[in-house]
């Protein structure tokens, strides 16, 4: 018998150039299998539980080339028994869900890059991430999240996938501008729950939840496996067979199966307008790490307008009230970053309420701090502004932050 190979020489299979044999040769054996697509292929994957967990595990099995992970959770015991890619031993090396994932998926397939990001999708990751992707994937379990991908996918022309479980049971839509739309769907309750948590006094209410969500890792891995084989179609340029404009739901319990038309797209809906290329100003010049000060310069310059603001999709807080004993303070964060940890030390009572009583949802020279950074007021790196000046409205990519984008 043949010496069994070592374990070195069987990672580095793929990249040995006159190997007969690759990581994906079982899939070569499809007429449609691009190879080279899908090892060229960048995936946005955005939550890393139970689903996202699935999610990644059968991106790497797939071969998919490049995987940015988003999540800002971190592992607790509960996760393990729906968690393929977590340990035991994860929940106490104080790191996030997202590294241990993107670790995880290596081990599994060392071919994959991965980049991971620590942080909110609304806030975190700049669009110019999500211009570079191929497809994305939602692994979330919140509407408000929902929503802002569904925008911002739009907004940069790509199709998102998204998954939810909850039992034996889950569902599954794929969205593309013009065919479905996640926005166009939501009801009356939706909205009603969603503008409470964006507007509520007690910022704490905005994060809060009504308690765990029962989900299994049967329905969970059903689901993922839908949504990868979703991506593969979007990969592959696959339009015809895709379900775009379609709802799959799954229910376990009762074992069936249906498929059907999503909701109508309506005619108005803030979701839908798309940058086409032309309209992107791709600044070179510009990065999240640049000052607010010298941002305004830069855009005062190129477009010639004493008239600059950058419009913001959420709120930077500049002042707060404890609510029972009505104290003020000047601050200036992020709301999205002003977690329940760090409203704490503004309480004068134990668990009293915070309130924003002053805010900024734009950018301008009347900005308390001009000495800021971009990123410290909230702008994450490649993201693409929204500038307001006298005579338009256009949008700048802080092309600058070009090297974040960096998989390994």
């Amino acid at each position: 018998m043949g010496e069994e190979p070592k374990k070195s020489q069987k990672l580095k299979i793929e990249n040995t150039g006159g190997a007969k044999e690759h990581w994906d040769d079982t899939f070569r054996l499809m007429s449609w299998w691009d190879a080279e697509r899908v090892k060229k292929a960048q995936v946005m994957v955005v939550g890393a539980g139970a689903l996202g967990n699935e999610v990644l595990k059968n991106l790497a099995l797939m071969n998919v080339g490049s995987i940015f992970i988003v999540d800002f959770d971190t592992i607790e015991f509960a996760n393990l028994c729906r968690s393929v890619l977590f340990r035991t031993e994860d929940i106490k090396k104080n790191k996030f869900k997202c590294e241990i994932a993107g670790e995880r998926i290596k081990e599994i397939n060392p071919n994959v890059k991965v980049q991971t990001v620590n942080g909110d999708i609304m806030i975190d990751v700049g669009l110019g991430v999500m211009r570079r992707m191929d497809v994305i994937i939602g692994c979330l379990d919140n509407r408000i999240a929902r929503l802002f991908i569904n925008r911002y996918a739009f907004k940069v022309g790509k199709v998102w996938i998204d998954g939810a479980i909850e039992n034996l049971s889950g569902q599954l839509n794929v969205y593309k501008n013009g065919k479905s739309c996640y926005e166009c769907a939501l009801t009356n309750t939706d909205w009603e729950n969603i503008r409470f948590k964006m507007g509520c006094a007690d910022i704490a209410q905005r994060n809060s939840t009504q308690g765990r969500v029962p989900t299994t890792p049967i329905s969970s891995s059903i689901i993922a496996a839908m949504q990868v084989q979703e991506a593969i179609k979007v990969i592959h340029g696959n339009e015809k067979q895709s379900m775009a404009g379609e709802q799959f739901k799954y229910d376990g319990m009762n074992n069936w199966i249906i498929q059907f038309q999503s909701e109508p797209v309506r005619d108005e809906c803030d979701s839908h307008y798309e940058i086409k290329e032309d309209e992107l100003v791709k600044a070179k010049g510009l990065s999240c790490a640049m000052t607010i000060e010298d941002c305004l310069s830069w855009l005062e310059n190129h477009f010639e307008d004493d008239y600059i603001s950058i419009q913001l999709n959420y709120k930077i807080i500049l002042e707060i009230a404890s609510m029972n004993t009505e104290v003020s303070h000047d601050i200036i964060i992020p709301e999205p970053h002003f977690s329940e940890q760090k409203q704490t030390k503004y309480q004068k009572e134990p668990g009293e309420p915070i309130g924003i009583t002053k805010y900024a949802d734009q950018i301008n020279r009347d900005f308390p701090d001009l000495s800021l950074t971009l990123r410290e007021v909230g702008v994450p790196p490649l993201h693409i502004l929204t500038v307001e000046t006298s005579k338009d409205i256009y949008f700048v990519e802080l092309t600058g932050d070009e090297s974040f984008l960096e998989f390994k």
